[in-house]
């Protein structure tokens, strides 16, 4: 009896563990994607030859969005986000953002994507929405699409937003950016702590049962 009672409590023990560690979650890894902070935290700047302010007019939604206007070129970053949570090798990434605006003659936005390694530098890095450039629109449009991380990402992944106008020297445009998220499903993985309470907890019991066959006998 007390044996079928002690495997009954080690599965039960092994299905939380199991159950406690295995779960995956969605996370959001973006910092202040929607600009609510009214600045730029949480955004990796490069003004270049552009220029890069928050407004009120007209977000998405909520009261702030990004607003980047460019001659030349300028972008904006949300780096090395998840290290620590993101995994190597395929793992799926979700990317969407609100977009509206106007882009002049020559004028693009680039969506960039990179698997960062720890020291520098990329193991993988594409241009999403099928490797081109997209264009914005008056009225704000929704865009999203998936990425893959690369075999290294040790330093996270980074989502790059890039104006360009090229080498156009009349080129002038004026891009609005909202709502921007980043997400990942992230397995949770063992504590060791809690592997090490359960092999305890086991050798426990097993230690019990044989006392208890002992006195039995």
């Amino acid at each position: 009896m007390f044996n079928k009672k002690c495997t009954k409590l080690v599965a039960a023990m092994g299905i939380t563990l199991f159950a406690g560690t295995a779960q995956a979650a969605i996370v959001e890894l973006t910092t202040n994607g929607g600009f609510e902070t009214g600045d730029f935290t949480g955004w990796t700047q490069f003004p270049e030859s552009g220029t890069q302010s928050i407004t009120t007019v007209n977000p998405a939604s909520g009261t702030y969005a990004g607003n980047l206007s460019v001659g030349g070129f300028t972008l904006i970053k949300q780096a090395n986000m998840g290290v620590g949570q993101v995994t190597p090798g395929g793992q799926l990434i979700n990317i969407s953002f609100d977009m509206r605006g106007t882009v002049g003659v020559g004028g693009v936005v680039f969506a960039e994507f990179f698997s960062e390694l720890g020291g520098g530098g990329t193991s993988k890095a594409e241009i999403l929405f099928g490797g081109g450039p997209i264009f914005p629109n008056t009225a704000w449009t929704s865009y999203a699409t998936t990425a893959t991380t690369g075999p290294d990402v040790s330093g996270g992944v980074t989502l790059q937003l890039k104006v360009d106008c090229g080498a156009n020297p009349s080129c002038a445009s004026d891009v609005y950016f909202d709502n921007v998220s980043v997400t990942a499903d992230v397995s949770a993985v063992p504590v060791p702590a809690a592997v090490w309470l359960f092999g305890s907890g086991l050798l426990g019991l097993v230690g019990v049962a044989r006392r208890k066959k002992a006195q039995a006998a």
